[in-house]
């Protein structure tokens, strides 16, 4: 970012987490950095109840679960 070659960054994630006080991206002008909770928003309960919904449907159906990661 300092030389050009990105015209800025949003992190949600950094290492080290959390970055140190005094950090350079914590003064860098073309940075936003987020405290790890980037994915949270007002809309995000509705959709975490409609994915719960679905895969306990999916369940009861013997169907494959949605975002399965590990099985």
């Amino acid at each position: 970012m300092r030389r050009g070659l990105l015209a800025g960054a949003a992190l949600d994630v950094t290492d080290p987490e959390p970055l140190p006080p005094g950090h350079p991206l914590w003064s860098a002008p073309n940075c936003f950095v987020t405290p790890h909770v980037s994915w949270q928003s007002t809309a995000i309960v509705d959709r975490l109840a409609g994915l719960i919904m679905e895969n306990l449907g999916r369940l009861d159906r013997d169907e494959p679960l949605v975002n399965l990661v590990h099985k």
